[in-house]
């Protein structure tokens, strides 16, 4: 008895130290159900986070803010964990229910942004989201295709100055905002006067226009001849280029808008620690560096601008120079104010 005892006790130590040396499991083990733009973050990037922490990601893609927030509102603020919100959807997310306040306990990796993203008008406080990427709008257009010059909104909304066929972007408050600028407003007016200035210019534009397109598919057709020119977003451009290098992007005369991309936890998403997790992952300089340098998007993150490439981290394309900044706007949250964009909208696309 003596003998099996004493084999028991072998037994359960070797046990008890191949339980203690074996290599353990990651704690963040689980399934992070990530919501964002299409072709906006490096594969490389996912498996390094699945790598780090033994967590699954499973990513789905929007093409427009109006299907994502639609999308959400239809029950799938239950699916995602979470999301890449423009910045003027964090406060209207967050009256409507949808994401949770920051616990900013759990991101150790803040003190990296830039002073001005820790404070941003679209997010006082960052009480909700995380900067992603930040960027402007423009004019996108293939040299070879337009027969004038392409400095102002006017190609699109005047047309004696159009110089090839146009696309339309097909979101809403960017493309509204184009045609207030035309017109000398700011892109956030609520002035019921300007907005119908505004429709009338996108009515007759629609007209001449070779329809819409969301910025991926608009940049696409740019590429294959099918249109010369569309509003579009920075980084899209310059990755498109590397295509077809008679692609060019430049800000209207009359100004445009800048933006900033941010991550939102849904309430009443799965697994919100692992997305918090990700989201202070995206937040160290290595791994912002390689979010930038894939997308092609100004990073927030003030301390992964030096791990750049030097051609960009000085093109103004990417970082404009303060004086062009000056001349963009953020588009900011309009509470209430939204439903008269949203009556434009839906006339403009029903037309």
């Amino acid at each position: 008895m003596r003998r099996i005892a004493v084999l028991l006790l072998l037994v359960a130590v070797v046990l008890l130290g191949w339980l203690w040396l074996r290599p353990k499991a990651p704690s963040g083990a689980g399934t992070l159900y990530f919501l964002n733009w299409a072709d906006y973050i490096p594969e490389e990037l996912i498996q390094k986070f699945e790598a780090e922490t033994g967590a699954k990601v499973v990513l789905d893609t929007f093409e427009s803010p109006e299907a994502m927030l639609a999308k959400l509102k239809a029950g799938a603020d239950q699916e995602f964990s979470l999301v890449v919100a423009p910045d003027y959807y964090v406060l209207q997310m967050a009256r409507d229910g949808l994401i949770a306040p920051l616990d900013k306990g759990k991101l150790k990796n803040l003190a990296n942004l830039d002073p001005f993203f820790l404070d941003p008008p679209y997010d006082p406080g960052l009480q909700y989201s995380v900067p992603y990427l930040w960027g402007t709008t423009g004019i996108a257009y293939r040299e070879d295709l337009v027969t004038g010059p392409v400095d102002s909104y006017a190609v699109f909304f005047a047309p004696e100055a159009q110089v090839g066929p146009f696309l339309l972007l097909d979101e809403m408050r960017e493309t509204i905002g184009a045609a207030l600028k035309y017109l000398g407003y700011s892109v956030n007016t609520t002035d019921p006067e300007a907005l119908a200035k505004a429709k009338e210019l996108l009515l007759a534009a629609k007209e001449r226009s070779v329809g819409f397109a969301g910025g991926l598919e608009a940049l696409n057709r740019i590429l294959a001849g099918d249109a010369a020119l569309s509003l579009a977003y920075s980084g899209d451009v310059l990755q498109a280029r590397e295509e077809d290098q008679r692609l060019r992007y430049t800000l209207a005369k009359e100004g445009g808008t800048l933006w900033t991309d941010a991550m939102v936890v849904l309430k009443r998403g799965p697994a919100q620690e692992l997305a918090y997790r990700f989201m202070d992952f995206l937040l160290e300089p290595e791994n912002a560096a390689a979010l930038a340098e894939y997308t092609h998007y100004a990073t927030p993150v003030a301390k992964a601008i030096p791990l750049l490439p030097e051609e960009m981290r000085n093109d103004p394309v990417v970082f404009p120079p303060e004086e062009v900044r000056s001349r963009l706007e953020y588009l900011k949250d309009l509470g209430p104010d939204i439903v008269l964009d949203d009556q434009i909208w839906t006339e403009v696309k029903a037309h």
